[in-house]
């Protein structure tokens, strides 16, 4: 489909965006045009937009959060972040943005967004997709044990706890109150318990997709131990890639939540084909992805919270939900 046929997706569909609703959107120079695409589109349902181009309130990354935009999000019914992702700036503008949002309304993270992406992974289904991943929620919230492995070395499980929930992430969010990432779809949850050895050699989330891509993973993957101190959390770090390595355990090592494990994610969008080097597309697609720090506990209804929240995406993956083999080599088994 084409980037204005995504973009009545994204507000339409995705977001149900109806007339008299207060619409914000937040793009930058990288993501303009998709952003002023959404704006066409919400245009179109309600007259109530408002447009902020995050460029223009300084250089990035950006250390404070934009009062003008702030009041504008506070006031939203429906908000879209668009903008490209610079280190630093989680804690600075998007995660006080998506705060400010969830006051009254509902929010579309699109961080990193291109016109690839809508084109190829907003502008789907989501029918098709909202059952899928209810079908695989529905099975995961039974589920005690999931283990995890792929021929580069990946062998790790985890266990669960009833406390904290299983989060189906359809693509479709329109109560007040809510947000989720577009593209969609995935389920996720904060493990409760979990060892064994991660290896990446998808992409990374945050700003590191900016800095190293699918290939540099591919040929230098990043090897990470998992052990139970207490709580999951990483213990060790391996990588060829001496620039990655060292990026990495900086990373982790910023609070005291930072290597703890945050997040098993399960990518739903069946109409994927790969790996696209969007970190927001790329968690979508069928596989697994592990992220440290933040279990996005306002979702998970996990215990506690961490500034920091990366993303690890691995490939071509086998998983068990118990005794029920559900994926091999990255295909689900499961009917959808």
């Amino acid at each position: 489909m084409s980037l204005e046929e995504a973009a009545k997706t994204a507000v339409e569909t995705c977001m149900g965006v109806r007339q008299g609703e207060e619409v914000v959107i937040v793009s930058d120079r990288p993501t303009l045009n998709v952003g002023k695409e959404l704006r066409k589109a919400a245009l179109e349902a309600t007259n109530g937009v408002r447009f902020f181009n995050l460029d223009i309130y300084g250089d990035r990354p950006l250390n404070h959060f934009p009062d003008a935009i702030k009041k504008a999000a506070t006031k939203a019914d429906v908000t879209f972040w668009t903008a490209h992702s610079y280190e630093g700036e989680l804690e600075t503008t998007r995660r006080p943005f998506i705060e400010a949002a969830l006051v009254g309304g509902r929010h579309s993270h699109m961080v990193d967004i291109t016109e690839q992406v809508m084109e190829d992974a907003v502008a789907v289904d989501y029918e098709v997709l909202d059952e899928v991943t209810q079908k695989l929620t529905n099975k995961l919230k039974k589920t005690k044990e999931v283990s995890v492995t792929n021929s580069q070395g990946t062998d790790f499980k985890v266990r669960f706890n009833d406390r904290w929930r299983w989060v189906p992430s359809t693509g479709i969010c329109q109560l007040p109150g809510h947000w989720h990432n577009l593209p969609g779809s995935e389920v996720y949850t904060a493990p409760w318990r979990m060892e064994g050895t991660i290896v990446v050699d998808g992409i990374l989330g945050e700003y590191f997709s900016n800095m190293f891509s699918h290939e540099d993973l591919k040929e230098t993957p990043l090897k990470v131990k998992v052990e139970n101190k207490e709580r999951p959390r990483c213990v060790d770090i391996e990588c060829e890639n001496e620039e990655l390595l060292e990026e990495v355990e900086k990373y982790l090592s910023l609070n005291e939540h930072s290597s703890r494990v945050g997040e098993l994610g399960l990518g739903t969008n069946i109409f994927l084909d790969g790996i696209s080097g969007n970190t927001l597309q790329d968690e979508k697609f069928p596989g697994v992805h592990v992220a440290f720090g933040d279990p996005m506990a306002s979702e998970t209804e996990a215990d506690w919270s961490c500034p920091e929240h990366l993303d690890m995406i691995l490939t071509r993956c086998n998983v068990w939900l118990d005794d029920e083999k559900i994926m091999e080599e990255g295909e689900y088994l499961i009917d959808h």
